[in-house]
């Protein structure tokens, strides 16, 4: 278990270059109008006619359609009733694959990784905390134990585990061969992640694997490349194994009942629950507590029951409204709140804080 369990979300990924749930659509529509996603376009503007056709329920109702995880809702709700405005019910599930395809094309075009030569690095500051990382299992007084808990579907810190030998343990296997990798529990799925035709369970794509068979595009000589594995996960399995996956990488909605892929990551939440109710840390970066997200209010509630007394509960979040301070007050015990800090501080500050807070034991 871990000493010191973190907890990331959409903003710890913002500097890598990856959109903002808020944002995330106007980005795409950007990759769409500018040709950058030719090869996925029919995708992209199936979606955006669908989003198009919710127009019509704001004559009774309000559903938020600039915020892709509500779109996310949407459609899955949708999928479940049989009924979204414009498309035959049969035609539902071809509005989440694209959904799924639109989302993978944005962020494998928006975040990008650094190379020199021909080696392929780690976005900022994904690097740095990889860095500490290291310095909190091997230097800090005394040495932590750490695992990460993110809802990011992105792979940069899949990257930074990877090319400092420190896993990632996904919870699932294959495991990626490290000796001591950290956990790293994504709750909502990933771009490297597939799902088996025949058993429905997860089998993540290992970054080291990858690699052996793939270069990334533009890794020839020029300063950044993107990666391409969510594109490129089903090729994979169907080239290099004789495992049988879905065409889209496995993702799920942020905030939807998520009973429907219980088989699926049962044992992931499990696992993250079990490291938060023995953490006597617990740092949340870049993630707002949507007022939605009750399925992480209830791994909050239900994860943090424990014998292990909290040492600190801190939130790093840009927002400076007071409104985030106040859901994550919201949500916390007696004891917790007595050790609840909040800073306005992005991704990388908050490296250096925290490194700070271990270093001052030494």
């Amino acid at each position: 278990m871990s000493d010191v369990v973190f907890i990331l979300g959409a903003g710890a990924s913002k500097q890598s270059g990856a959109p903002l749930m808020g944002d995330f659509l106007d980005v795409a529509r950007h990759l769409l109008s500018t040709q950058k996603v030719k090869d996925k376009e029919e995708h992209f503007k199936r979606v955006f006619k669908a989003i198009g056709a919710l127009q019509a329920v704001h004559s009774k109702s309000q559903l938020d359609l600039t915020n892709i995880e509500s779109i996310f809702t949407a459609f899955e709700i949708s999928n479940v009733l049989g009924k979204l405005p414009g498309f035959d019910p049969n035609e539902i599930p071809e509005v989440i694959a694209s959904l799924k395809e639109l989302i993978v094309t944005t962020l494998e075009e928006t975040i990008t990784f650094p190379t020199r030569e021909t080696l392929i690095g780690v976005p900022e500051p994904y690097g740095e905390f990889a860095k500490l990382l290291k310095f909190l299992t091997s230097e800090a007084v005394p040495q932590q134990t750490t695992s990460i808990i993110t809802f990011n579907y992105d792979i940069a810190i899949d990257m930074a585990l990877c090319k400092s030998g420190l896993g990632p343990d996904y919870g699932i296997p294959p495991d990626s061969g490290d000796q001591e990798p950290i956990p790293l529990y994504k709750l909502h799925g990933s771009l490297n992640w597939a799902l088996r035709k025949d058993t429905g369970s997860v089998h993540p794509l290992q970054l080291n694997q990858y690699f052996r068979e793939y270069s990334a595009p533009g890794n020839d000589g020029s300063s950044t490349c993107k990666i391409k594995i969510g594109s490129q996960l089903k090729d994979y399995f169907t080239r290099y194994t004789d495992v049988k996956v879905e065409d889209e990488p496995f993702i799920v909605p942020p905030t939807w009942n998520k009973a429907d892929y219980h088989q699926a990551l049962s044992t992931i939440w499990s696992k993250a629950a079990q490291h938060l109710s023995e953490a006597k840390s617990i740092f949340i970066i870049g993630y707002s507590l949507p007022e939605t997200d009750a399925f992480f209010r209830l791994l909050y509630a239900l994860g943090t029951v424990g014998p292990s007394p909290l040492e600190r509960v801190v939130v790093y979040n840009p927002d400076k409204s007071g409104g985030v301070y106040e859901r994550f007050s919201g949500i916390l015990g007696p004891g917790a709140k007595a050790r609840y800090q909040y800073f306005t501080l992005p991704f990388e500050s908050a490296i250096l804080n925290i490194e700070k807070i271990f270093s001052s034991t030494v």
